[in-house]
């Protein structure tokens, strides 16, 4: 591409004008793919902040790409209460993968509930019974919602249940959701949410709260648990009694998931109890489903494959399309 002369700004509402939701599920496998053959770099740490926050900046490139990305994504539980304002935060910088200057600075929220939305998308279309119609799941915000519309690109559902422990949220969710959709959108409370885990095929847990929402026994066969968040969200033996657990990326969970955590402090549970990393079924190094029954358990915190290959088809359709403000020359 031509050296860049200027950096484009787009905002949130700049994002949501590009790619659909359909096209970021397709760009997220092929970025996955692309990582398990090894044609991704990317790196991310996590910088903590005070007792709780954290800001983490997270790159990633594709090889052939013609534009690489560095992000940030910034954690803070106690906003809502002391401040008034969300509890997450994300930017993204685009830079020309031939000179490395800037090309693009984009508002990250929206995308990062895209890119997550999608990525656990085709993950659950590779580990989930093909035939699952039935998805709970926990947590009534951005991701939440962004992950049910991402799952109907790929599976034909026929009821989804939305559970969020202020009951108003997931009512909400249901007014906003419920007519896009040809299936049942239910607000459940939380605590009938045993009712909703027993029923699912697929259960996502992208919640910012710290508590165990999903136990063992409520699983049915052949279940898929996706366990998305920042602290404890299901019980321990949802992992331990699973037939197959697959993290995204050991390196990145094994310190910072509590689950984990508290499982290898009391069980000494560590890498050889995992069945694989994402790339690696993809890649077709270690099978993924075998059986229908087979109840599988996916933890991640995010890789950099997706965002590698979404981030480029944001910038280049904003620009098609006009959007966006320049702020340099």
């Amino acid at each position: 591409m031509p050296i860049p002369e200027s950096v484009l700004y787009l905002t949130e509402e700049d994002v949501q004008k590009t790619i659909t939701v359909a096209e970021a599920v397709t760009l997220a496998e092929k970025g996955i793919k692309a990582d398990a053959a090894g044609n991704v770099a990317g790196s991310k740490f996590y910088m903590n902040v005070g007792e709780d926050g954290f800001i983490k900046p997270f790159s990633g490139y594709m090889l052939g790409e013609e534009l690489a990305f560095v992000k940030t994504f910034s954690f803070f539980p106690g906003n809502p209460e002391r401040f008034g304002c969300g509890t997450t935060s994300s930017m993204v910088l685009l830079f020309d993968a031939e000179t490395g200057l800037p090309v693009c600075l984009m508002d990250g929220g929206w995308v990062t509930a895209l890119k997550t939305g999608a990525s656990t998308a085709v993950t659950t279309a590779y580990l989930a019974r093909p035939d699952a119609a039935t998805v709970t799941i926990f947590g009534a915000g951005t991701l939440g919602r962004m992950h049910l519309r991402a799952l109907a690109c790929r599976f034909d559902l026929r009821q989804a249940y939305i559970v969020d422990v202020l009951p108003q949220a997931a009512e909400a969710y249901v007014a906003e959701l419920g007519a896009e959709f040809d299936f049942p959108v239910e607000a459940v409370p939380l605590d009938g949410r045993e009712r909703a885990v027993r029923a699912a095929d697929v259960i996502f847990t992208v919640t910012t709260g710290n508590l165990p929402v999903v136990e063992r026994a409520w699983l049915r066969p052949g279940a898929f648990v996706a366990r998305l968040g920042s602290y404890q969200e299901v019980m321990l033996d949802v992992i331990t009694a699973a037939d197959k657990v697959v993290v995204d990326s050991w390196h990145y969970v094994s310190p910072r998931i509590p689950e984990l955590k508290m499982l290898a402090a009391k069980e000494g549970f560590g890498f050889e109890d995992v069945h694989a990393e994402w790339p690696d079924i993809v890649g077709g190094r270690k099978p993924g489903r075998e059986s229908p029954d087979e109840v599988i358990v996916y933890i991640a915190l995010g890789i950099w494959g997706e965002y590698a290959a979404i981030l480029p088809g944001v910038y280049r359709r904003a620009r098609e399309l006009g959007l966006g403000q320049i702020i340099s020359s």
